[in-house]
């Protein structure tokens, strides 16, 4: 079944239409950002549309060492330094504008916020990914000082030292395989009485001879001053109390694509909610790209999701129609 032919009718609330923007970027990540500068030098007129805070998930990251250029900056630097280079480029931001619902099917597209609608020839999605959080003492207070959400960003930072993974899926024994090359000894913690990992996945893991599972536990508090000294966990069972003294608490797994509106709209998804797309960057449905987190690209890196981005903005720029402004 078509879906783009099985949506009803949409009646438009508003009475005015904004004007018709070249590209519309729905999001202002790093990918978002990056997309909208790219698009915007190549003097098109472009609309970004933020849910929340320009920026996305670099506000989270305390310090950034992997970013070419940049051997280390704080992510609400870098954050800053793109939002003003998109503005320079001539980008227009509409924040907090959530997009609600997508006719991607139209020629041009239209994209609802709760109270306004937008008209664009292209778009490009750049919606990143709803990221499961560990609601524990400490785990906010001590993000980037020893608490981090992507083990392949920050594991090096740990070499030779004892650490704890929670996490309890299948990109958790990936990180946990990678870690284990790298630190001295890793605590994992399930959190979960059933995990969502393949018994041969863990065995695998177990074998590395570095890792300790901590089954049937779950964490309950990150201790520190100024960084991670060290980790409560309880037994699930007991209800029993131990601390792990541990340098860094890796957070992993559980990473969900905001992809359902846009299932709705046609564009296709892979079974994990990841946007499909092809070596250009290009969905399904035609002038239609995403980039970023939400195609669940290469372990979630910031270069990778720029990088995604521009290839994404040169094939719109490349295909613009003859309509759009030179």
């Amino acid at each position: 079944m078509n879906i783009l032919n099985t949506q009803k009718a949409i009646a438009f609330p508003f009475k005015e239409l904004e004007q018709i923007y070249d590209a519309i970027v729905v999001g202002a990540g790093p990918a978002g950002l990056a997309g909208a500068i790219y698009l915007s030098r190549a003097n098109m007129e472009v609309l970004i549309l933020e849910a929340e805070k320009p920026g996305g998930r670099l506000h989270d990251a305390k310090l950034i060492e992997n970013y070419p250029g940049f051997p280390s900056i704080s992510g609400p630097e870098l954050a800053e330094k793109m939002i003003k280079q998109a503005e320079s480029a001539g980008a227009k931001m509409f924040y907090p504008a959530r997009a609600i619902r997508f006719d991607l099917s139209s020629d041009p597209k239209l994209i609802w916020t709760r109270d306004r609608g937008y008209r664009a020839r292209a778009v490009l999605l750049t919606i990143g990914v709803q990221r499961k959080r560990l609601e524990i003492r400490g785990a906010r207070e001590l993000l980037g000082m020893g608490v981090s959400y992507c083990p392949v960003c920050d594991g090096t930072l740990f070499r030779a030292q004892d650490v704890a993974l929670i996490g309890e899926d299948e990109e958790t024994i990936s990180d946990g395989l990678y870690l284990s090359e790298l630190v001295n000894k890793i605590h994992f913690i399930p959190s979960t009485s059933s995990p969502h990992y393949k018994p041969q996945s863990l065995e695998q893991l177990l074998s590395r001879g570095n890792v300790q599972l901590w089954r049937n536990f779950e964490a309950t508090e990150i201790i520190g001053l100024p960084v991670v000294e060290r980790l409560k966990i309880r037994d699930l069972k007991s209800k029993d109390e131990q601390t792990l003294n541990v340098k860094g608490v890796f957070i992993s797994g559980e990473k969900t694509p905001v992809t359902q509106m846009l299932a709705v709209a046609g564009v296709k998804t892979d079974t994990l909610g990841c946007i499909m797309t092809d070596e250009q960057m290009h969905t399904n449905i035609p002038n239609v790209y995403a980039a970023g987190d939400a195609t669940c690209g290469r372990k979630y890196q910031i270069a990778v999701s720029v990088g995604q981005a521009v290839t994404a903005a040169l094939n719109i720029i490349k295909r613009r129609p003859e309509t759009a402004k030179k």
